[in-house]
């Protein structure tokens, strides 16, 4: 067995993650969709799951693609449906900044 040893700083990790992790510990070819790579390497797609999932409005077993998953962790904790709120703030009128703002995990409305 061989192990590696990196730095990895805030907002890195997810790309680790979508780069090795969730293709079974390979190494995952730059540009190929991770889906893909997923079903090369016999690895089946990843599913949010735990007890804070319904304060997310995800559903547990939905898929967690590669959008959603930089979203949220390479984003600093944006929703990982951030674009859609973002979207539906923007139509209901509201501002850039404050539509942005209601992307954002930990925020009130």
């Amino acid at each position: 067995m061989t192990g590696d040893i990196r730095v990895i700083r805030a907002g890195q990790m997810y790309r680790y993650y979508l780069r090795e992790t969730v293709v079974g510990d390979g190494r995952r070819p730059a540009r190929t969709p991770l889906r893909a790579t997923q079903e090369q390497a016999g690895v089946p797609v990843g599913r949010w799951m735990g007890r804070g999932l319904a304060v997310l409005g995800l559903a547990p077993g939905e898929e967690a693609t590669e959008a959603r998953l930089r979203s949220m962790f390479g984003e600093r904790g944006r929703h990982p449906y951030a674009d859609r709120i973002e979207a539906e703030r923007l139509a209901a009128g509201d501002s850039p900044k404050k539509a942005f703002k209601a992307g954002a995990l930990g925020h009130a409305g």
